[in-house]
């Protein structure tokens, strides 16, 4: 079993983002030191706000946090959706004009990131079916190397680092379907992982499976019970303990057991969508938990983003996540 370090520090610097779109290919990782990759997600405008930016993005957010995350030179990025704030009557431009704003600032802010993102619920105004999205974002995606969920190409997908075959990163849209996710597919990139002998298994999506802040049970994976809880058993049984998600504005680290898994193994549900959009209020986790579990273990109202260390030493394997914040 690998052991998974849990540890939070705050930091004066904002560490944050890595490009998949920036269309470099990554570069072979072969140290078997210790590396990290960040997640943030939820930077979009305010549309509350007197003068939205009329980007669609919170810009002076997302710079700075570009800024620290390049300097600190992580492998790559999982971005949890809602980069831009979609088509609205406050924001004079179109979807497709604020992906090319999002990815021209993350290309100019940080040329040798390398990110890899999923659709939020804000990617969907202006863009139902997805071609703004999958024009923009498909071809980073392709240069990458990721394999598709089929039927879900330039949408769900699994990747593995160059260099380390043993992580294997799961990236699921939720908008195909609202709400819904591939279980199907998930399961088969479950099984595959497996069978590669994955050492560390990342889901990330922009939606959480339990309500932890301020969007209720009929915003998020809870809506549909049955099939969430299908969605957090398939983790279980494939040992991943790592869940990624956004849509809340806060950091917010749950703890999830339930009675029928191992007593030793904890889903860990980190929501991160601190990435510049505006803060909500918490309402801590309300709604049905259907017999989970779930526990808080940390929770702020600061721009920042995750720091994910992984240490592959065989005499100290381990997973480490940080909240790193940011000040605006």
């Amino acid at each position: 079993m690998i052991e998974s370090h849990h540890h939070f520090r705050r930091s004066r610097r904002f560490l944050a983002a890595a490009v998949l779109f920036s269309f470099a290919a990554v570069a072979t990782i072969a140290s078997a030191d210790p590396w990290s990759f960040v997640v943030a997600g939820d930077d979009r405008t305010d549309l509350k706000a007197l003068a939205p930016d009329p980007t669609g993005i919170n810009t002076k957010i997302l710079k700075n946090l570009l800024h620290e995350i390049d300097a600190k030179k992580p492998k790559f990025m999982l971005f949890t959706g809602d980069l831009v704030v979609g088509e609205n009557p406050r924001t004079a431009a179109k979807l497709a004009e604020q992906f090319s704003f999002w990815t021209n600032l993350v290309q100019t802010e940080g040329p040798d990131l390398t990110v890899l993102p999923v659709r939020g619920n804000h990617e969907v105004h202006g863009d139902p079916d997805g071609k703004h999205w999958f024009a923009t974002f498909k071809p980073g995606l392709d240069s990458n190397g990721v394999a598709y969920f089929p039927g879900e190409e330039g949408f769900s997908y699994t990747w593995s680092p160059p260099g380390h075959p043993e992580i294997v990163i799961i990236a699921l849209d939720q908008f195909i379907h609202t709400h819904h996710v591939n279980l199907v597919e998930l399961e088969n990139a479950l099984k595959k992982a497996q069978t590669g002998h994955a050492a560390h298994i990342f889901v990330f999506a922009h939606e959480m499976a339990f309500t932890c802040t301020n969007h209720g049970d009929d915003d998020n994976m809870a809506k549909y019970p049955e099939e969430r809880d299908k969605f957090v058993d398939l983790l279980q049984s494939y040992g991943c303990e790592y869940f990624f998600a956004g849509h809340d504005h806060a950091y917010d680290w749950m703890a999830i057991k339930h009675a029928k898994w191992p007593a030793h193994y904890v889903l860990n549900q980190i929501v991160a969508g601190t990435a510049g959009a505006p803060f909500y209020d918490d309402k801590t986790y309300y709604g049905d938990h259907h017999g989970y579990d779930l526990i808080r273990l940390d929770h702020k109202r600061e721009h920042g983003y995750l720091l994910v260390t992984l240490d592959d030493r065989p005499d100290n394997k381990k997973v480490t996540v940080t909240f790193e914040t940011v000040t605006p």
